[in-house]
């Protein structure tokens, strides 16, 4: 049996079509519950959604962070497998059962992803390395960009097609599937991670702890990728670089961590900005700027 958790944050109809694919009938035996927590949502998503037997709503009365909100699924999950969703995220009818069989068959993963497929069904980018001091500057000077091979990328795995299967360091927190066990051994995502790089950091606790991540090509579900904070591009540039810096601070010393914000702070925007301008995006480079100084406010 499997128990879903899903952080809702006025996802509009992304949530009513991502239960529509979680209760399909393949499904039906396999889960145990469904639990949405939801942020303090303000667009009556969840007035779409159909009661369920199986569904279960809490609603916050203020929006406690997503690695708060997903502790709150989590702690309330008794199935041996659970299933961290993004609300954007649908699942196919094998999805769930295949997962669960391969995680029977290799008891040594502690956590495994799926392939994800955008909405024109091409496989999105969704694996992560854990970054290093030298390739967040490769980021910020615009090298991982340019040559993704060669400057390979602080944290997205760009140099790599996600066609095959691997271990990996980790995998997008749109799609988690994960032995319940594991938060024994971790403890829960860190709730000093507002949104961003709380699942990169439960992956770096897995990893030390002597885990594994899996990233399974045969397996597959479909995700959006924009689906709750695609209106608010300024604000989740923000809140990205600050859980960046957040997660250096907690994983770097003094001197990498020094370095990684000279990167970030001082030497990205400029970059960042000249990229935008030079492909026409005078919009999103405004809205960068934006982003960049609530960063610096903070």
């Amino acid at each position: 049996m499997i128990d879903i958790v899903i952080v809702n944050w006025n996802s509009g109809d992304y949530i009513f079509k991502c239960l529509q694919s979680v209760f399909s009938k393949p499904n039906e035996k396999i889960i145990s519950k469904v639990f949405i927590i939801d942020n303090c949502s303000c667009d009556q998503s969840l007035e779409k959604i159909s009661w369920h037997k199986k569904l279960v709503i809490i609603k916050n009365t203020e929006n406690k962070g997503f690695s708060k909100a997903c502790n709150q699924g989590f702690k309330l999950c008794t199935s041996p497998y659970i299933l961290l969703l993004n609300p954007d995220t649908q699942l196919f009818d094998s999805t769930l059962p295949d997962c669960i069989s391969f995680m029977d068959t290799h008891p040594n993963i502690d956590i495994l992803g799926c392939q994800l497929l955008d909405d024109k069904m091409n496989v999105s980018l969704s694996c992560a390395r854990f970054p290093t001091p030298l390739r967040f500057f490769y980021d910020a000077a615009g090298l991982s960009k340019i040559a993704p091979r060669i400057f390979t990328p602080a944290l997205l795995m760009a140099d790599w097609d996600h066609k095959t299967n691997r271990y990996v360091d980790q995998v997008m927190g749109a799609f988690m599937f994960m032995h319940n066990s594991i938060f024994e051994k971790l403890g829960y995502f860190d709730e000093r991670f507002f949104v961003y790089c709380e699942e990169l950091d439960f992956s770096k606790r897995l990893a030390e702890y002597g885990g594994k991540s899996y990233f399974n090509s045969n397996i597959s579900a479909l995700h959006s990728g924009q689906g709750t904070t695609h209106s608010v591009k300024a604000f989740r540039l923000f809140l990205n670089l600050r859980s960046k810096l957040q997660y250096c601070k907690k994983h770097f010393n003094y001197a990498g961590y020094g370095f990684v914000w000279f990167c970030i702070c001082i030497i990205e925007p400029f970059t960042r900005t000249f990229f935008l301008l030079l492909k026409g995006n005078f919009k999103e480079a405004k809205q960068t700027i934006k982003g960049y100084k609530l960063l610096i406010r903070d």
